[in-house]
């Protein structure tokens, strides 16, 4: 069990006004001046413009030596060179070192032309010993043009003009991408359970106890270089998604470096406001067993009780959010070597009107909730890459993340005749740990990776007191309805794979291991000072999960055409261990056997255009969680989440077909359709018999789905100082249950992102938008109908000014704040959560 005994604490939601943040925003405006010194030009060889050519700039002087790539049209640029005399030189994979030692840079800006020479014995026996850069949006694209496989994706020079600061932010600016409550990804409108992530080539687990989901806000967007999201699949990747592969690629290095960063932000529901928090206390290890405690007498109970700390609430004034970092780099000789680490320390404030009914007309319920939260995260990594003859690469990221939370909920249960007064709180800490080795050697291409994921839940509590309805009678603790829960979950995933290159085939297999472990205790209030335990024995479970692949891939450049085609072959075993109510054992083990064949072409019409079609079939298996017994209750829902034993996995036909035209560097227009046909596919549901004041939520597999949609790109310079970029996704889907048919549960019907960038010498003004339709958070039953999650805009503001050593950027997300809706149709709210508005600050260093 990870302990933790800080103290954290937590606002009132007391709304400033957005005038007061635009006076904030007007006065920092000002630092961003115009003009600096810039060095630009282009690299190219007798014969056309080079692509991904190196470009140094040393200074004599101070031996610093800053770097820049050449895009798809061979340009380069350095931003804030000071005036003096430098070394240019650069070197390209086939060509002959460039060195000019008297390169002079004046006040004005330089344009240069660098033309290499090819060398015919470099040509003739090729050993590449650098770092390809990928962080650049022209990288990226460059990535994407050449890829054989339908995807999209986001580089971290993007995201700088973005007040985004983990991966779960960053990720809602791709094409067809939105996000679920703040850290979950679904894509092309497919719920989170429908998508997978590797971070670079190992899969990540599962972070959460009640749903298959990874938690994408525990990656912070300092520590990767670019995001791409695979929606076609390919023999040698993973074969369990239907939406998207989330492939997140660490830093890596190609020269000496030191930054640092740091930035404040403002909340106008939780800056300077009073913040509450019950601490949250670990359980004790000389607490007994649960059936020894069970046959204790009270005497004992009574004393076992002591052994565990009751705090009480504690109120105090929040502080600005904070977030740091620091990152070094070094080469020297065949080695790289690149460290980081970033710190954040957040609040986060709201209120939450809830109601339910009992009919029609009839109110279950009507409540009141102040919520308030505080995240605090720790991240390293620590990256080491040998390149030489052969390239050899070791890749460790570890984050670790506690998350406090409590709530304050005012109202009136019609259901029970009761005024409610009750708070709530709950902590979560999460420590995830990724290390990773790669070697290529010739052909050969190795992998092996450790993946240990820890999940403590310390003391999750409910303090209920109600009065009989409209009495005014005291408030008094209702006994029976009081709770405190403790759970651990940790899993330790082990994978290897070898991959060989033979001609055009590509050859390959690979292994992975997991095992998780759960555990809770659970308890209610007897009386004021003893404890009952109610832990059911369903309240722990063991996973073991096996999972063996092989696959043969061909690709091929015919002519115009790019082939990509393969067969993967992926047999699974796993088994969940567990028991019924009664104590008697239940073991789910399930066995599979897949074969995925897969088939991408790749048509260049033209130099600057591609066709691409992609049919394959893929499979989503069900989470631990989703076949366990196990069941949460959730306090702020009022619900309780069940698994299933029975639920199987789904089967998943896809096709793609995309048109795209790359215009210039860093330019692209896209468009295109996408079908895809599910057998059995696994949702959540609310369980029949649920009523408002005691929902069941729970999975199952209705016969088929199908989904469709259509997806657009844009991505164009207007001119040299404005460029407009845009992604849109309109999707449907379909499922028929007992003759009714609705939208898959998750599935939003459009997704649209769009920004402004306006950019003159040092400084960028970056403007975004995002909206998400609609989409079912829950399938209803007979009598209970769906509910939905509306839909609401986003806009984000960014000013950036880069100077000689670093650069200020000032943001303000969500300018708009409109509320988050949980509704029933046709037009009956559920629950309605405000949102804020923030503005950060922050400054980065370059040493």
């Amino acid at each position: 069990m990870i302990n933790s005994s800080n103290k954290l604490f937590h606002t009132n939601s007391i709304m400033y006004s957005f005038k007061h943040q635009l006076f904030i925003l007007l006065f920092l405006i000002p630092l961003l001046s115009f003009g600096q010194t810039q060095v630009s030009g282009v690299v190219k060889s007798s014969k056309e413009t080079l692509i991904g050519v190196t470009i140094w700039l040393k200074n004599p002087t101070s031996g610093k030596n800053i770097g820049a790539s050449s895009d798809v049209d061979g340009k380069f640029i350095f931003q804030n060179v000071a005036p003096g005399k430098y070394t240019l030189s650069s070197s390209y994979v086939g060509y002959k070192e460039f060195v000019n030692n008297s390169f002079v840079v004046g006040s004005e800006p330089v344009i240069v032309s660098i033309e290499l020479e090819e060398d015919s014995k470099l040509l003739s026996d090729v050993v590449v010993r650098t770092v390809v850069k990928k962080e650049t949006a022209s990288a990226l694209i460059n990535t994407l043009k050449a890829s054989y496989i339908v995807a999209d994706g986001l580089s971290i020079e993007s995201i700088k003009k973005t007040p985004d600061r983990n991966v779960s932010d960053a990720l809602k600016r791709v094409s067809g991408v939105t996000i679920q409550n703040d850290r979950f990804v679904l894509v092309r409108g497919l719920a989170d359970r429908y998508n997978s992530a590797l971070l670079n080539k190992t899969q990540l687990p599962s972070t959460e106890p009640d749903r298959r989901a990874f938690s994408f806000d525990i990656i912070p967007t300092a520590l990767i270089d670019n995001i791409i999201i695979n929606k076609g699949a390919a023999a040698n990747l993973p074969g369990d998604f239907a939406g998207g592969l989330v492939q997140i690629t660490t830093k890596e290095v190609s020269g000496d470096f030191a930054s640092a960063s740091l930035g404040v932000s403002y909340g106008s529901l939780s800056t300077f406001q009073n913040f509450k928090l019950i601490e949250s206390v670990a359980f004790p290890s000389i607490f007994p067993a649960t059936n020894t405690f069970r046959v204790s007498g009270n005497g004992d109970k009574r004393a076992y009780t002591k052994l565990i700390d009751s705090p009480g609430i504690t109120e105090s004034s929040s502080i600005p959010n904070i977030n740091g970092s620091v990152s070094f780099g070094v080469k020297k000789n065949n080695w790289n070597v690149l460290f980081s680490s970033t710190a954040r320390n957040t609040f986060s404030s709201n209120t939450t009107e809830r109601i339910d009914y009992l009919s029609s007309t009839d109110l279950a319920y009507k409540y009141k909730d102040i919520n308030f939260s505080q995240t605090k995260s720790l991240s390293g990594l620590l990256n080491v890459v040998y390149l030489g003859e052969n390239r050899y690469s070791w890749k460790t990221i570890a984050n670790y993340q506690t998350e406090d939370y409590f709530l304050n909920r005012t109202g009136e249960n019609y259901d029970n005749v009761q005024n409610v007064f009750s708070n709530s709180s709950n902590a979560i800490r999460k420590m995830v740990v990724n290390t990773q080795f790669d070697a290529k050697i010739k052909t050969w291409d190795f992998n092996v990776g450790y993946n240990l994921m820890l999940r403590d839940q310390p003391d999750y509590r409910v303090n209920p007191t109600a009065s009989y309805l409209n009495s005014g009678d005291p408030f008094l603790t209702a006994w029976r309805d009081t709770y405190r829960f403790w759970s651990v979950m940790d899993e330790n995933s082990g994978n290897a794979a070898i991959n060989k290159s033979i001609g055009d085939f590509k050859v390959g297999m690979g292994y992975l291991k997991k095992y998780r472990n759960f555990k809770a205790r659970v308890f209610r209030y007897e009386t004021i000072d003893m404890l009952g335990e109610i832990t059911n024995n369903t309240d722990r479970y063991t996973a073991d999960f096996d999972l063996a692949s092989g696959y043969v891939m061909y690709e091929k450049e015919i002519g115009l055409l790019k082939l990509n085609t393969g067969l993967r072959t992926e047999y699974n075993v796993f088994t969940i261990g567990t028991a019924d109510f009664s104590g008697q054992k239940v073991n789910v083990q399930r066995e599979y056997l897949d074969l995925l064949p897969s088939l991408n072409l790749t048509y260049a019409a033209t130099e600057k255009t591609k066709w691409r079609t992609s049919l394959s079939k893929t499979l989503a298996r069900p989470e631990f969680r989703e076949v366990a017994n196990f069941a949460y209750y959730d306090f702020v829902r009022n619900a309780q989440l069940l698994g299933n034993k029975d639920l199987e996995k789904s089967d998943i036909y896809n096709v793609d077909f995309k048109w795209e035209l790359y215009p210039n560097a860093g330019e692209i227009f896209s468009v295109g359709v996408f079908g895809k046909k599910f057998i059995k596919p696994i949702e959540q549901i609310v369980a029949d018999g649920s009523v408002p004041s005691n929902l069941a939520l729970t999975y199952t597999n209705p016969p088929s789905a199908i989904v469709y949609g259509l997806e657009m790109e844009f991505r164009k310079s207007i001119n040299s100082w404005l460029d407009l970029y845009s992604n849109m996704a309109l999707i449907q889907s379909e499922v028929e249950v007992q003759g009714v048919k609705r939208q898959l549960q998750g599935q939003s019907n459009y997704a649209l992102n769009g920004g402004l960038n306006f950019h003159k010498g040092n400084n960028t003004i970056n403007l975004t938008y995002n909206r998400v339709g609609d989409r079912i958070a829950s399938v209803g039953f007979q009598g209970y109908p769906d509910i939905f999650e509306n839909s609401r805009d986003v806009i984000d503001i960014v000013f950036l000014r880069k100077y000689n050593k670093g650069e200020i950027k000032l943001a303000v997300s969500d300018m708009l704040a409109q509320p988050t809706v949980f509704y029933q149709k046709p037009s009956r709210d559920l629950i309605k959560t405000n949102n804020e508005t923030s503005v950060s600050l922050t400054v980065n260093y370059n040493f």
